[in-house]
């Protein structure tokens, strides 16, 4: 992708996720990221194919700018607490709520799974618990659904400021007894 694509791009990644931190993700139309991003509905229509895929390229980009070399659970704890204004906009309706935790689930696997493959010898707890596993693939499902059950649980009670030092004990409380 040229560089006025990749501008372009992030053009419209960039205003949906101001957008996304003023709005839930149900109020928000492809027409409404494309006058925010000064862009056309074809020109969106070039870049993704729809606002799922917007999203999923979007929350994939946020998490490429965290630091891959934390502990995978520091990781998460980090993204979620500077993610939080965004994310929390993501289920308020339960006819999209199915289909945005597909695209969540999908996302953290997808995070997961390239944290255990590139780094199989990364000495992170977690990590190795799934590297070491008999069913690795299981084990990065399970390690993923508990991270998906963290958001849910502070998107059900509302929640409007993670607060960091309640999530990182959890965190390490939890890797604590998986790693015994």
């Amino acid at each position: 992708m040229g560089r006025a694509q990749e501008r372009t791009r992030h053009q419209i990644i960039t205003a949906f996720l101001d957008l996304l931190a003023e709005q839930y993700y149900d109020t928000i139309s492809v027409s409404k990221v494309s006058d925010a991003s000064f862009v056309t509905r074809s020109t969106f229509y070039r870049y993704f194919k729809d606002k799922n895929d917007l999203l999923f390229n979007a929350i994939e980009s946020t998490i490429s700018q965290s630091v891959p070399d934390q502990a995978l659970m520091n990781q998460f704890v980090n993204y979620v607490e500077a993610y939080w204004p965004l994310l929390r906009h993501l289920s308020p309706s339960r006819q999209s709520r199915s289909n945005l935790n597909d695209i969540l689930n999908q996302i953290l696997w997808d995070m997961v799974h390239r944290r255990v493959k590139d780094n199989p010898n990364d000495m992170d707890p977690m990590i190795q618990l799934m590297v070491t596993a008999d069913h690795p693939e299981l084990m990065i499902s399970v390690v993923e659904g508990m991270m998906m059950g963290v958001m849910e649980y502070y998107v059900q009670n509302d929640v409007e400021k993670i607060d960091k030092r309640e999530l990182e004990d959890t965190m390490s409380d939890i890797v604590g007894k998986l790693t015994r």
